[in-house]
């Protein structure tokens, strides 16, 4: 998607204004900004996802994942289907944001892409959108040899198919009611012998074959926490890839998405 960003100092009260610190136009979404965090951190990724027909907003999106070095991959086969757009407001104040999403539904009228999952690819990560796409590629994702790692968020309706897909959920405490423990249960009844729980400033509950820990939040000064839970999941993946820890992927994805808290936007932080 395209994020319309503003940082101010604090959320504006009804019918008032105020001035923003900055302004800025960024390609977005979950798969994405992993994608570009995964490539910056020294990875080869590549991102299916819906780019819609021609137009500004597709050519935006498409030089910003060659600058970063990622390979898009077009999934939506409906030249009439056109790329959400979100609104992000985030307080230096605080850190906390404010997202407007999109309306509209996902890219139903899919590209034939025979083969993609045979690419030579080491891991797939799944977010919970392209819902059409995923479903029916389900069998092809079950098949791949390799993790299959999941970004969850919040729940929705469609979160079991895509968990069931999962060997490693890394998971918000939003997405699962009744917290770590009611999720390893989940998990168990699944087979699911890895996953992780990020809780914010309270860091991250993690299971490994029956071992439990915690990892304590980064000790940053927030200034915009928008996209750090993507941010996360990129360092995540770039670290398990390369080294095949589990733990110690998720400390250095912890370190990296609180790196990410102390600048504005989705990429500052890669720039010193």
């Amino acid at each position: 998607m395209i994020d319309l960003t503003s940082l101010v100092e604090d959320f504006p009260a009804p019918d008032t204004k105020v001035k923003a610190l900055a302004n800025d136009i960024i390609p977005g979404g979950s798969a994405l900004n992993a994608a570009v965090t995964f490539a910056h951190l020294g990875g080869e990724a590549h991102l299916a996802s819906a780019f819609g027909g021609d137009g500004s907003f597709r050519a935006l999106l498409f030089d910003d994942l060659r600058r970063h070095g990622v390979m898009p991959i077009d999934i939506c086969g409906d030249p009439d289907y056109r790329i959400p757009i979100s609104t992000v407001v985030s307080t230096r104040s605080s850190g906390d944001r404010m997202i407007i999403n999109a309306a509209g539904e996902e890219c139903a009228r899919l590209r034939a892409l025979p083969g993609l999952f045979d690419g030579g690819y080491d891991l797939i990560q799944l977010d919970q959108y392209e819902h059409p796409f995923v479903a029916r590629h389900a069998e092809a994702i079950r098949a791949f040899k390799g993790p299959v790692i999941l970004d969850g968020g919040g729940w929705k309706d469609w979160s079991p198919d895509y968990l069931r897909l999962a060997d490693i959920p890394i998971v918000s405490e939003e997405f699962f009611a009744g917290g770590p423990d009611a999720f390893a249960t989940e998990c168990a009844a699944l087979g699911i012998e890895r996953w992780a729980m990020t809780r914010g400033a309270r860091g991250v509950i993690w299971q490994d074959h029956g071992q439990r820990g915690e990892i304590p939040a980064a000790p940053v000064q927030a200034v915009d926490t928008l996209g750090a839970g993507d941010i996360f999941h990129g360092a995540f993946c770039q670290a398990f890839t390369e080294k095949g820890e589990f733990v110690a992927a998720l400390e250095h994805a912890n370190q990296v998405a609180g790196r990410s808290c102390e600048k504005s936007g989705t990429r500052s932080w890669m720039h010193g």
